[in-house]
């Protein structure tokens, strides 16, 4: 059985010898062909946008920008209030990707060049929101409602249209 190390940067891994691969959480780290290959829909290309801004970025969970995230909306909590810039005024989009796989120097452990990207099946529009959640209490044998904030995706419903109100035939 393999067992768990960690990398100059401190981000652990487990070795698999008849491969010579570094497994993380997120991604493997090929060694003879110094290839980083993110796992399927583990990283993505983000936009966070509102009237004023548009910052553009692929999360890489773990490496460059990214140390210390493996995952994307601390990331972008992270990254918002580091740019005081208010949750509840941004749109996020996220486009998983099913494939990214990135050159690496193996003496710093940062990525060097983007090899391949290839995009999964959609992408998803986020807003950061109070929802209303009801869940069954055995203890009290009721239903108990509460609000949260949270990330929450943007279905059709929500959107609203400025010409809803026009006959479809015109």
């Amino acid at each position: 059985m393999s067992k768990l190390e960690k990398d100059i940067k401190g981000r652990e891994y487990i070795f698999c010898e008849e491969k010579n691969v570094r497994n993380y959480s997120c991604c493997n780290l090929w060694i003879n062909e110094k290839l980083l290959s993110f796992n399927k829909y583990e990283s993505a290309a983000v936009q966070i946008f509102n009237n004023q801004l548009t910052e553009y970025f692929t999360f890489t969970p773990q490496f460059g920008r990214f140390e210390g995230f493996t995952d994307l909306f601390n990331y972008i909590e992270f990254w918002l209030k580091d740019n005081m810039i208010s949750f509840t005024t941004v749109e996020v989009t996220v486009c998983e990707l099913s494939a990214l796989i990135f050159t690496i120097n193996l003496d710093t452990m940062e990525l060097v060049e983007e090899k391949e990207r290839i995009c999964g099946s959609e992408c998803f529009a986020y807003t950061y929101r109070q929802e209303e959640k009801t869940f069954f209490d055995q203890i009290n044998d009721k239903d108990v409602t509460s609000k949260e904030w949270g990330w929450y995706e943007v279905s059709d419903e929500d959107e609203k249209y400025e010409y809803e109100d026009i006959d479809p035939q015109f």
